[in-house]
C-alpha cells in the first residue's frame, strides 16, 4: 500500500528533539514500512532534506500535489473535501480537541475511546512510538536522597496545570523537574517560581529528556482538560516511571492501578506521589511496550485504510463535537 501523510508541518522529519504529532507520525511511517507499505510525507518545510518528505508548494492547489501516487491519503487535520476535489480515498486524524459544532469528515480517526466519544464518533487509534529511540528503561527505584518527580508538558498552557503540579510536589516534599517551559511566563497562564525545589529545563529533548525521566520517581500530570492521548504518559511508563495524574480524557485508558494513580484531589495525588516507590517500574514498562508501539499503531491504521478502500465509513455519521464535559479550573484540595 502507498500512503501519503499530509502534515503541513515545519518540524524536521525525523523530529530530532521535539514534535509530538510529528514524532507519532514518524513512528507510524516506520511501522508501516516494517509491515511492507510505502509511506511518504507532504510538509511545509524539509530542513533535513529527507527523501520521503515532499515540500508543499503554496503557489499550487493542495489537490494537485496529492493526487496520482498514493493508494490512500492520511490528513493530520480534519480536511474538508466538500467540493470533491480529492478523488483518492482518505482518512483524517484529529490530534486535539474541538469545541465548535462543525462536523468532521466521516472518516475521521480519534486518539482514544474518550476522545472519540466526546466528538460523537466511534473510530479511534491509540498513538504509538518507536521504542528503540528511547533506549533502556530504569527499572530500579531512585534512592531516597535522589528522588524527584517530573512534569512534561507546555508549562504556559493553563490546561496542563503547572501550578497544580508545583503545589502537589511541594505537599509530597519532592523536588519537581519541569520539562516544557521556563521559570516564568508572562502569558495568560502567568507564573513565576523562584524556589530551588522547582527546576526548569526549558524545551528539553533528546537524551537529556530521556535521562531526566529515567531517574525520576514519577510523572506528575494533573491536567485540567480532557487529554486526547498523552505522549508524556506512555514515554514515562516505558522508561519505568509511574504516573500520578488527573482522571480526565484518555488517562483512565492509559494508566492502571498497577502503573499509577488518578484523582481530582491534590492531597490524594500528593500522598500517591510521596509513596510512588510502591509501584512496580517493570510493570509500568511492560504495560506500554507492545500496546503503544509503532507496529501496534501501524496495524490499527492499516485496518482503517482497508475499511475505507473497501468503501466502508469509519463512523456511522460525520462526527460533531458534543461539547467537552466540564473540568474544574482547579483541583480539590
Amino acid at each position: 500500500m502507498k500512503i501519503l501523510h499530509i502534515l503541513l508541518t515545519e518540524t524536521p522529519l525525523p523530529p530530532l528533539r521535539y514534535g509530538g504529532t510529528e514524532r507519532v507520525m514518524w513512528a507510524l511511517s516506520l511501522g508501516q514500512q516494517a509491515l511492507g507499505h510505502e509511506a511518504r510525507f507532504l510538509v511545509r518545510a524539509n530542513p533535513a532534506g529527507h527523501p520521503a518528505a515532499q515540500v508543499f508548494d503554496a503557489a499550487r492547489p493542495l489537490e494537485a500535489q496529492i493526487e496520482g501516487w498514493a493508494d490512500v491519503l492520511h490528513f493530520h487535520w480534519p480536511y474538508d473535501n466538500a467540493r470533491g476535489l480529492v478523488r483518492t480515498p482518505y482518512v483524517c486524524t484529529e490530534h486535539a480537541n474541538r469545541s465548535s459544532r462543525q462536523p468532521y469528515p466521516i472518516n475521521t480517526i480519534f486518539l482514544s475511546q474518550k476522545h472519540a466519544r466526546i466528538h460523537g464518533a466511534q473510530c479511534h487509534v491509540y498513538n504509538g512510538l518507536h521504542w528503540p529511540d528511547y533506549g533502556e528503561p530504569n527499572l530500579n527505584a531512585p534512592p531516597p536522597a535522589a528522588r524527584y518527580a517530573h512534569y512534561l508538558a507546555k508549562a504556559a498552557n493553563r490546561n496542563k496545570n503547572l501550578q497544580g503540579a508545583v503545589r502537589i510536589a511541594r505537599r509530597a516534599a519532592l523536588p519537581l523537574h519541569v520539562m516544557g517551559g521556563r521559570r516564568w511566563s508572562l502569558k495568560s497562564n502567568f507564573y513565576f517560581y523562584a524556589g530551588r525545589d522547582v527546576r526548569f529545563h526549558g524545551m528539553a529533548g533528546g537524551e537529556h529528556k530521556l535521562e531526566l525521566i529515567r531517574r525520576s520517581s514519577a510523572l506528575l500530570f494533573p491536567v485540567l482538560w480532557h487529554e486526547p492521548f498523552g505522549l508524556a504518559i506512555i514515554e514515562s511508563l516505558y522508561l519505568g516511571c509511574p504516573v500520578i495524574a488527573t482522571p480526565y480524557g484518555s488517562l483512565p485508558e492509559l494508566v492502571s492501578e498497577e502503573t499509577g494513580f488518578l484523582s481530582d484531589s491534590e492531597s490524594a495525588l500528593a500522598q500517591a506521589l510521596a509513596g510512588a516507590e510502591r509501584f512496580d517500574r517493570r510493570a509500568c514498562h511492560e504495560s506500554v511496550k507492545r500496546r503503544f508501539s509503532h507496529l501496534a499503531m501501524a496495524r490499527a491504521y492499516q485496518q482503517c485504510y482497508e475499511r475505507v478502500l473497501a468503501g466502508e465509513a469509519l463512523n456511522p455519521a460525520p462526527p460533531v463535537a458534543q461539547g467537552l464535559e466540564p473540568v474544574p479550573r482547579r483541583l480539590r484540595a
